[in-house]
């Protein structure tokens, strides 16, 4: 049930971004789920991009399932997008950290 929740989440997200006019009904909205300085899922990238099998899917174990099945649809959407971009940063980063040291 929770991995069909985040393949909707996913296909809605996608549709939008596709239909430019959905764009512009999201553009307004200022709400951060995430904190920008979160150690914790620092970290928790790190063990993920560390792992020796390949994770199929990495969003499941950074977003907090009890605090997506409280937001609406909307919440969720943004949530998603929002974890998205957050481990899309912090795992740019952490492969800048390992080629500065090699």
């Amino acid at each position: 049930m929770k991995n069909d929740i985040l393949k909707i989440l996913a296909s809605k997200a996608k549709n939008r971004l596709i239909n430019k006019n959905l764009r512009n009904t999201y553009s307004n909205v200022e709400v951060k789920i995430i904190s920008k300085d979160d150690d914790n899922f620092y970290n928790k990238v790190k063990e993920i991009m560390e792992e020796k099998n390949y994770v199929y899917n990495p969003l499941k174990r950074l977003m907090d399932e009890e605090k997506l099945m409280k937001l609406d649809a909307r919440g969720r959407e943004r949530y998603l997008l929002e974890t998205i971009e957050k481990y899309q940063e912090v795992r740019r980063k952490i492969e800048q950290e390992r080629s500065a040291i090699v």
